[in-house]
């Protein structure tokens, strides 16, 4: 029976200084490095001293027993974690270098338990308690664990249960995805279930349809194509997230390496960055070669359309007053073109269509037409 118990005690002990180590990500989480760094080069000692507090003179065996049981339940959780970590906007969290050093740093902790455990026996000191202190301890640390295990799942299980939320953008094509926690949406026409997992996007067969309300830009024939790619991938699994999920491949041709590359837009820029100060820069479409020039607060687009604008909360609001077409504009444009240039401009002023974001760690200029899935990308100009 003491046996029994005693084996019960090395189990929970090992339980709850593994989650102690996966606990100090938390300090990570919320920026603060230093503290996450105080804490792995505490924490062997920690959890030496509190499994000799716990366990009243352990034998060679069961010292063995516990620290081989702790690091190979704490490999488990890390692959378990690192397998199923589908990110998101918070790239703090659960990332793989900072599994991989509290996993190091727990193998590292092997020699200091048994530094302390010699130090312990060779100055004939004790650090065990009673067996009614050991019993609360133990129901203290026991609450302390169901209770942070419950806080960790509900407030950070979304990161590993197959949901995603981002939007991509084709590379070298207008190709669009969004993916809304469990919804998947192709170019605004087709649509399915989908869940992530090993960084693939697999779609739920049964659930992949042509949306009712689609969008009215491309034909019957076109959704119908669109449909039956969607189908073909769906059925090979030739969805891919890659580079730190910030691409998108469709996998056409796995034999001859052909894919469609699809880019995310990340979200604005923070606007604390730039709050209250003129912005200025030249952004071009690589793909329809309109261009944008941001000077101070003026705005001016394909040297025909100009405006004022300020910034704010990761947007060019652009005043409505002020826009109009240059006394001096480019002529290489009809009167005609001109005007639709001037409605285009004008409309997505009125919807605060100009966006700041991040791609690639370039702050690109977004615009956005009907909707957060109709956009045309403006890459900064090099100097």
């Amino acid at each position: 029976m003491n046996k029994n118990i005693r084996t019960i005690e090395i189990i929970m002990v090992s339980i709850i200084t593994d989650l102690i180590f996966l606990i100090s990500i938390l300090s990570a989480e919320f920026g603060f490095m230093s503290i996450f760094h105080i804490l792995l080069i505490l924490l062997p000692f920690l959890c030496s001293i509190l499994f000799y507090m716990i366990i009243q003179s352990p034998s060679r065996k069961e010292k063995v027993a516990f620290n081989l049981f702790r690091i190979l339940l704490l490999l488990a959780w890390v692959k378990f974690l690192d397998f199923r970590f589908l990110g998101g906007d918070s790239q703090e969290m659960f990332l793989s270098y900072v599994l991989l050093v509290i996993f190091l740093d727990a193998v590292l902790s092997v020699p200091v338990f048994y530094l302390i455990g010699w130090c312990l026996k060779r100055k004939q000191l004790s650090v065990t308690l009673g067996i009614r202190c050991k019993s609360i301890v133990m129901v203290l640390l026991t609450c302390f664990m169901i209770i942070t295990i419950s806080i960790l799942l509900k407030n950070y299980w979304h990161y590993f249960d197959g949901s995603w939320s981002a939007t991509y953008v084709g590379i070298y094509s207008n190709d669009r995805v969004v993916l809304d926690q469990h919804y998947f949406c192709y170019n605004d026409v087709v649509e399915a279930d989908f869940k992530v997992r090993g960084r693939t996007i697999i779609l739920d067969m049964d659930s992949i349809r042509i949306k009712e309300n689609s969008s009215d830009l491309y034909s019957d024939s076109q959704k119908q194509y669109m449909l039956d790619e969607i189908m073909i991938l769906a059925e090979k699994n030739g969805i891919n997230l890659s580079g730190s999920n910030s691409q998108m491949w469709f996998d056409h041709d796995w034999d001859h390496f052909e894919a469609t590359s699809l880019e995310r837009v990340y979200d604005t820029v923070p606007p604390y960055r730039y709050n209250d100060v003129p912005w200025w820069g030249s952004y071009v479409d690589n793909d329809t070669n309109d261009k944008v020039v941001l000077d101070q607060y003026y705005f001016c687009y394909n040297d025909v359309v100009e405006a004022d604008f300020k910034y704010g909360d990761g947007a060019i609001v652009l005043d409505m007053d002020s826009i109009r077409i240059k006394e001096n504009s480019s002529d290489n444009y009809t009167d005609s073109e001109k005007q639709q240039m001037l409605d285009e401009i004008i409309s997505l002023a009125e919807s605060n269509g100009f966006h700041l974001a991040t791609s690639d760690g370039e702050v690109c200029l977004y615009l956005y037409h009907h909707s957060f899935t109709n956009f045309n990308v403006f890459h900064p100009v090099v100097e």
